[in-house]
């Protein structure tokens, strides 16, 4: 049992949101500590969108076989 049982679902989902805020915002600082071209990568390569990762790859001119070229399907 959590004490959360007893307490207000709107306080809680804001409480959810701040917290996943604050762990994105983490998140983005330390790829970022490694660089921008890593920090893009680990954003591309966390997204579902096809979109992204072309267009990341694109960005940087990077092609099949280079370190941080994230597979994306050119036809969509």
């Amino acid at each position: 049992m959590s004490f959360l049982e007893n307490e207000n679902e709107m306080v809680i989902d804001m409480t959810y949101s701040e917290i996943g805020a604050m762990l994105v915002e983490d998140w983005v600082n330390a790829n970022l500590d490694e660089g921008q071209l890593y920090a893009d990568f680990r954003f591309a390569e966390m997204s579902d969108s096809n979109y992204l990762k072309g267009r990341f790859n694109l960005f940087y001119d990077l092609n099949p076989g280079d370190q941080y070229y994230l597979e994306w399907n050119e036809e969509l």
